[in-house]
């Protein structure tokens, strides 16, 4: 009788987590619908293309920081606006990347940027762009289209797994700005560290792996996707990037997640209940992120009393990141613990400050 009631307990419980893993997955999975409007790709649509070809005028842009979308863009706006110099900065704002975090509350993960793909959907009108996300489940059918498309004369953008591409163990996510074929590999030019002028080469077999390993690890609906950019006659007025990353530094919380200024006070809670903390690079990343962010506001809006107020609270949050960064150079005890924790809170404090700065802000500043 024992033996049966432990056995019905053990089954309940494997299928509770059964359970629970396919609603994860589903509302993973609908989020990147919605993110990206992704369009299958359909073999008809991908006519016959050159055995070779390669799209010039491009000059190389990379950043070692985790900028890989901004230099990607910044590569793309560079080569169709010659006479618009646009910074990575700036690029980041119009994308929303660096204007706030978020922390899955069932995994305990944070992560101190947005997702970027929706980010780069987000930032192409800014520029003068439509993005197109396009998908397939099929090897041949995503290099024969990666192909079609850079013979009509547009770039893509492919996210993918570096390690991979690299031929190396582990996981890293990047995005590469492809921009010419032959018949047995591509071209393209690397995003992420220094000293890239020079194009690089990869086979198809290659690229086949490194996006089917990142689709894979973020489980997305789809083995293979890619972003080209159409040009749009309409672009986006600045105030509305203003009141976007304002909504997104204040964020918003439910019971799988939280985001923005609530993504860091619950990570920060996190870290005092558990008394553990191994998140060096996350911490890292906010302190540049955020001064950057301070940066872009003092060049951009200099004239502007209540933009510029952001630009100081940028600097007083990337100075308490630094603060934690020092702390964790000397040793993670109970008590430095306890003091990560609050500079966490303090920042999640302020970051909500400055998302309703900007939130007030979008309605007075006129377009530029």
């Amino acid at each position: 009788m024992i033996v049966n009631i432990v056995s019905i307990i053990v089954v309940v419980i494997a299928l509770i987590i059964y359970l629970f893993f396919i609603i994860f997955n589903f509302y993973q999975q609908k989020y990147y619908h919605q993110a990206y409007s992704p369009k299958s790709i359909r073999p008809g649509e991908i006519l016959k293309y050159p055995e070779k070809y390669n799209i010039d005028g491009f000059v190389s842009v990379s950043s070692q920081k985790q900028y890989q979308e901004a230099a990607a863009l910044k590569m793309i706006n560079d080569k169709n606006n010659t006479n618009q110099n646009i910074s990575i900065n700036n690029i980041n704002f119009l994308m929303g990347y660096t204007y706030g975090a978020s922390f899955n509350k069932l995994n305990k993960n944070f992560v101190p940027f947005l997702e970027p793909i929706s980010c780069v959907k987000i930032s192409a009108p800014f520029l003068g762009l439509n993005m197109d996300y396009r998908t397939s489940n099929s090897p041949k059918l995503f290099v024969d289209a990666v192909k079609y498309y850079i013979s009509k004369g547009y770039p893509v953008l492919a996210q993918v797994d570096m390690a991979t591409l690299l031929g190396r163990r582990g996981f890293y996510s990047i995005s590469e700005l492809i921009v010419g074929y032959n018949k047995s590999g591509f071209y393209y030019y690397e995003t992420l560290g220094i000293n890239n002028e020079k194009k690089k080469y990869i086979s198809n077999k290659q690229l086949i792996a490194a996006a089917n390993k990142l689709n894979t690890k973020f489980k997305k609906p789809w083995k293979y996707g890619f972003c080209i950019f159409k040009a749009s006659e309409e672009k986006e007025e600045i105030k509305n990037a203003i009141k976007i990353n304002g909504k997104n530094l204040i964020g918003e919380t439910s019971d799988r997640t939280a985001s923005g200024a609530q993504a860091i006070a619950a990570f920060a809670k996190h870290i005092k209940e558990t008394k553990t903390f191994d998140s060096g690079w996350v911490i890292e990343a906010l302190e540049y992120s955020r001064r950057d962010n301070a940066e872009f506001f003092e060049e951009f809006f200099k004239d502007n009393f209540d933009l510029s107020k952001v630009a100081n609270l940028f600097r007083v949050v990337s100075d308490n990141y630094n603060k934690v960064l020092k702390i964790i150079k000397v040793t993670m005890n109970d008590e430095n613990i306890e003091k990560v924790s609050d500079l966490l809170f303090e920042n999640s404090q302020i970051e909500e400050q400055i998302g309703k700065l900007l939130e007030k802000a979008s309605y007075e500043v006129m377009s530029n």
